[in-house]
């Protein structure tokens, strides 16, 4: 079984290559501008990042832009688990492994979690309860990361 003719063909004109419909017999025409080759000078589109110093609250959106995380070269604090936030960290090679040491013990925790809510059903939802409906333990806890959170300033 053979596959239909295409319908453009490409040829080559005056050291250019065209493109030409074969139904109408006629070059092809653009209907728009070609896209802008990235790093290409008077790009409209965010360039390189400048990883320097971190973002200033001053410069508009400074805390809440997208750029900041583990992989990058700031670290952006919230407010729900962090009573000075919003405050940036700059990451250097000790406060980027302590991040990814607690990642991994954050998620050895969830799968203990998940194990004892399945062992014990209706005590694992008392228990949820009890830690997010008392301020006083989220007082606790926040006050406890906020400490933690202080030594990669020191560092």
């Amino acid at each position: 079984m053979r596959p239909p003719p295409t319908r453009y063909k490409v040829v080559e004109r005056g050291r250019r290559l065209e493109v030409i419909d074969t139904l109408t017999g006629e070059p092809v025409s653009r209907s728009s501008a070609p896209l802008p080759l990235a790093g290409a000078r008077g790009e409209v589109g965010p360039g390189p990042r400048d990883l320097s110093a971190p973002p200033s609250p001053a410069s508009g959106r400074g805390a809440q832009a997208g750029s900041a995380g583990l992989d990058s070269g700031t670290f952006v604090t919230r407010r729900w688990y962090d009573d000075k936030a919003p405050r940036t960290i700059r990451m250097n090679y000790s406060n980027r492994a302590r991040l990814t040491n607690l990642r991994y013990g954050i998620a050895v925790a969830v799968a203990l979690l998940v194990v004892l809510a399945f062992l014990f059903w209706p005590f694992a939802l008392v228990l949820v309860f009890v830690v997010i409906a008392n301020p006083k333990i989220r007082t606790q806890i926040r006050t406890g990361i906020t400490r933690w959170i202080d030594g990669f300033d020191q560092a």
